[in-house]
């Protein structure tokens, strides 16, 4: 069971559906494996039911019943297939994005100890990767020029504020100075989205600051 879930307020918007961008997709993810947050999900979608059910009807014109009747219709295809994974680790948010064990994807990185893959839906506004750092490796003590939230999806990282397992979902940001590492019995593998590069503080690593 996940001991670091999205706060109420992330969730109720993703809820509601609007978060359809990189980080409504890890949510998603967290969600699908967090029994608490599935139930509290559950929770907001009936309050919002509940609000449209004392909300005034508004009416529409018939184009636009018909257009949103079209997109329902276009939702399930009779050629769709439903996608799967061989991999447990990866949660069915990922499915249609990683159709391959996460040991076999194609990791790259500076150093062979932290390699990354960048996913398909990144875009202007959030970065998405794949991040694994190998058994007892750390990366660099750095903070962030924003918002880093980050799902564990094998393995187990710790930094100077706790210790993080298989389905935490984690919030690090500008206030937040660490050096995360991961234990030492088996690789890390986490599910980031960044909406900002990080910032490295360390004497050295301050020089990889423009490439980030």
């Amino acid at each position: 069971m996940a001991n670091y879930h999205p706060n109420d307020e992330l969730l109720m918007t993703f809820t509601a559906g609007h978060l359809t961008n990189a980080l409504g997709i890890l949510v998603a993810c967290h969600v699908d494996r967090c029994k608490v947050c599935q139930a509290k999900a559950h929770s907001f979608e009936q309050l919002g039911g509940d609000i449209l059910e004392l909300a005034e009807p508004v009416a529409v014109s018939n184009t636009t019943r018909t257009a949103l009747l079209n997109r329902l219709n276009d939702t399930v295809k009779p050629d769709h297939k439903v996608e799967t994974n061989p991999d447990s680790r990866v949660p069915r948010p990922l499915w249609r994005f990683i159709d391959n064990d996460l040991n076999q994807l194609n990791w790259k990185g500076l150093i062979p100890s932290i390699q990354e893959i960048t996913l398909p839906f990144s875009n202007d506004t959030y970065t998405a990767k794949l991040f694994k750092i190998s058994a007892g490796k750390e990366i660099a003590e750095h903070t962030h020029k924003g918002n880093e939230f980050t799902l564990v999806l094998d393995g187990a990282f710790s930094d100077i504020l706790g210790s993080y397992y298989p389905g935490d979902f984690v919030v690090a940001n500008t206030d937040t100075l660490h050096r995360p590492y991961a234990h030492k019995d088996k690789d890390c593998i986490c599910f980031a989205v960044l909406d900002a590069p990080l910032k490295m503080t360390g004497l050295f690593t301050q020089l990889l600051n423009p490439f980030l």
